[in-house]
């Protein structure tokens, strides 16, 4: 396997990469816009008060896609309507905060927008949002402020400056699996081993991070460890990241024989 083939689901996924199992804490509103950077360029989502969201894929002020959507305590359902359609609903655990969004795979078989949607989103005004946080982090010290800014860099598409704040961050909560994740993603494709170590270290905290598994097995493949990095995509696919039954079953045929 190449890593460019990946090169488009993994940028997706190293910005969220960890499950939101332990955020319970209800998202009532998400009305505004918020905006990443993919492989491709900018996107923009701006979500509407009448349970609409519009999609721009290139931040450009047109509208590509408009999408229903609801949202239930930490859970939002999109169903799309106009444009670059999905047939079925997706499903996603969401995270909000005065600087980011993030949504988490639950249920989607819609390639496209699983790869749209996965991952951290924040608001247009990111430049300032990040000097308020690096203001505060110089009279502060606080490694909090770090992993902040570290997920605004990986909405952004900036692996080497999230990396170097997860790396603060870290030192401090060297138990916390979801920044190990968000941390094992920005070394893709270059330090393999240390995804490896990252995601072992995510799962021990949480045998249930089915983005660990993912990315683990996107790592161990990488190193030539084709059997490994298979059964990884089948735990992946067992804790609930169904598509990867579809994308990885070329590759994983000989290992995946029932």
């Amino acid at each position: 396997m190449k890593i460019k083939l990946y090169l488009t689901i993994l940028l997706t996924l190293w910005v969220i990469t960890g499950s939101l199992m332990a955020q319970e804490k209800s998202v009532s509103e998400l009305t505004g816009k918020w905006v990443r950077v993919s492989q491709t360029g900018p996107i923009a989502l701006e979500f509407k008060q009448q349970g609409i969201v519009e999609v721009d894929f290139n931040d450009n002020e047109s509208v590509d896609v408009i999408t229903n959507y609801k949202i239930d305590k930490n859970t939002i359902v999109f169903i799309d309507k106009e444009g670059a359609m999905c047939q079925e609903p997706g499903v996603y655990k969401v995270e909000k905060n005065d600087y980011y969004v993030s949504f988490d795979l639950v249920d989607d078989m819609c390639n496209g927008r699983t790869k749209m949607t996965m991952g951290f989103w924040t608001k247009p005004n990111f430049d300032k949002l990040l000097d308020d946080l690096s203001l505060k982090i110089s009279e502060a010290k606080n490694s909090e402020l770090n992993l902040i800014k570290a997920r605004i860099y990986l909405a952004l598409g900036k692996s080497t400056d999230a990396k170097a704040n997860l790396d603060i961050y870290l030192k401090e909560n060297a138990d916390d699996a979801r920044a190990l994740i968000n941390r094992a993603g920005t070394r893709f494709p270059s330090d393999m081993k240390g995804v490896v170590e990252d995601c072992s270290q995510a799962i021990e905290l949480e045998p249930s991070n089915k983005n660990a598994f993912f990315l683990r097995g996107l790592a161990f493949y990488e190193l030539g460890q084709k059997e490994k990095a298979c059964d990884d995509f089948s735990r992946a696919i067992e804790l609930g990241f169904s598509i990867l039954r579809i994308a990885e079953q070329q590759r994983c045929a000989e290992y995946w024989k029932n």
